[in-house]
């Protein structure tokens, strides 16, 4: 009989049609979710990666330049009277604005000046994503520990000093009040 159809061979009904269409939808919103998450994650990841390694060129300058003479003192020395000497152990070096780096063209007269200007463009808009609602802060304090100094040990006897630079930068996702999260980096380095 030529003409009449087998009941065993039906095509796809349209409610199949739509069911599968939705089972294939819903996939690709989770692939397409899960592809925006990692991008963000990348994007997070290098953005520490950057960080990490311009914390360490901070510490790697003051090292380098650890025994340059600036009004009669040593570079680590004058750092570390320069920010105590309003009474306060404070940072020597801070941004805590999100800065494109024009700023930091500034006339030098010593090497201390020259790093500060360097750090204010290496840690400018140019290099790392900044979010001018939630500007990360980056600091630089150094510290001195002796048997009569601010931080006390009594079993130094001579003085040794320490750098702490900070860097809180954007991290994934928010926190409890709806705010990004940050992830504060510190890196702590002996100078002498």
């Amino acid at each position: 009989m030529v003409g009449q159809y087998n009941n065993k061979e039906r095509g796809i009904t349209l409610i199949e049609a739509l069911v599968s269409t939705a089972i294939v939808a819903i996939g690709f919103i989770a692939i397409f979710q899960m592809v925006s998450y990692s991008v963000q994650a990348i994007d997070v990841s290098n953005e520490r990666t950057k960080t990490s390694y311009m914390t360490s060129m901070v510490a790697e300058d003051i090292l380098a330049d650890k025994f340059s003479d600036i009004s009669g003192k040593k570079l680590y020395e004058y750092m570390n009277d320069a920010a105590n000497s309003s009474g306060t152990n404070k940072e020597y070096w801070k941004q805590l604005t999100c800065s494109d780096g024009s700023s930091a063209s500034s006339p030098v007269s010593n090497v201390l000046d020259e790093k500060v200007n360097k750090w204010d463009k290496r840690f400018s808009t140019r290099r790392l994503k900044c979010d001018s609602k939630n500007v990360g802060q980056k600091t630089l304090k150094i510290f001195e520990i002796c048997d009569g100094c601010t931080y006390h040990n009594d079993e130094i006897f001579e003085k040794i000093y320490f750098g702490k630079m900070q860097v809180t930068i954007k991290s994934t996702g928010t926190n409890s009040l709806g705010k990004p999260r940050q992830k504060r980096k510190f890196l702590y380095f002996q100078i002498h």
